[in-house]
């Protein structure tokens, strides 16, 4: 649902109307993040403002909306550090982990490629992906959130009936965990239907030997005068709602999900909403 495109400095600071048409095309909940790539990104565009606007009001304008980026338009991808020209960085680096896109000054003939010049509403690298309908299927659930799990330090799954006891819970689940970086946090908010002495015993029953090695997972009930109905998978980057839940598909049970990226202002809202509750227990895969 999350493109990744490799963004040339130079070609976005002709101006600040410009520079501002592509920044405002970015954002997790837009489904388009811009790589990091190299790491000195933000510098790079800097330099290229300063050498076309020395001095001037656009190069201002440019720097104070670069300073001020919301957080989920420029992400780190943990891609190496890169020096000299960063075409032929950007395409050398597209060959050992492809970029989805690679925004240029320059005509290149390859996939993905896109020219500054095409960079417009009827270029299918704008198309929108924000919204999905897929099968209620542990893999095609992983793979609709695959971007922000393979990038978070912080997962937060919220469903009112999330139960390890079943399988149509607990093998989406274990697709979720395995796209997690070691260190990962994953807190798991569900109701207070089900006493903590049971989820507790299911829960130890099936984690301590699904995790993998330093993920750490955290199961909390909610209050009771704090109703739960949505379903949702956040990250600190962001966030996916899912209209049925984070169950795969059972027998005569709906076989397809609507699967939406949360606007920031929403991810924001609920994010803090979960922050809290009645720790049932905590473990860590070894």
């Amino acid at each position: 649902m999350i493109k990744e495109f490799a963004v040339e400095p130079k070609a976005i600071v002709s101006s600040y109307r410009d520079f501002s048409y592509v920044i405002e095309k970015f954002g997790v909940w837009e489904g388009r993040v811009i790589s990091e790539f190299p790491s000195t990104w933000k510098r790079l565009v800097y330099a290229a403002a300063q050498s076309a606007h020395s001095g001037g009001v656009e190069l201002k304008r440019i720097e104070e909306r670069l300073r001020t980026l919301p957080k989920g338009i420029l992400m780190a991808m943990s891609r190496p550090g890169a020096n000299g020209e960063w075409l032929e960085q950007a395409l050398n680096e597209h060959k050992r982990r492809p970029f989805d896109y690679i925004l240029s000054l320059a005509e290149v003939n390859m996939p993905g490629f896109v020219p500054i010049d095409d960079f417009d509403g009827n270029h299918q690298c704008l198309a929108h992906t924000r919204e999905q309908i897929i099968k209620r299927d542990p893999a095609v659930m992983a793979n609709a959130c695959d971007f922000l799990l393979k990038t978070a330090s912080h997962v937060k799954l919220v469903d009112p009936h999330f139960d390890l006891m079943h399988s149509r819970f607990r093998e989406p689940f274990l697709q979720f965990i395995q796209r997690l970086r070691p260190g990962t946090l994953i807190e798991i908010f569900r109701d207070s239907e089900v006493s903590p002495a049971a989820l507790l015993e299911r829960a130890d029953r099936h984690l301590p030997k699904s995790l993998p090695k330093d993920i750490r997972v955290r199961l909390i009930m909610r209050p009771d005068d704090d109703p739960m109905h949505n379903r949702f998978l956040m990250t600190n980057h962001g966030g996916v709602r899912f209209g049925v839940g984070l169950d795969a598909a059972g027998e005569g049970a709906a076989q397809e999900d609507e699967v939406s990226l949360m606007l920031a202002n929403v991810w924001q809202a609920r994010w803090t909403q979960y922050l809290n509750g009645c720790v049932v227990g905590e473990w860590v895969g070894v």
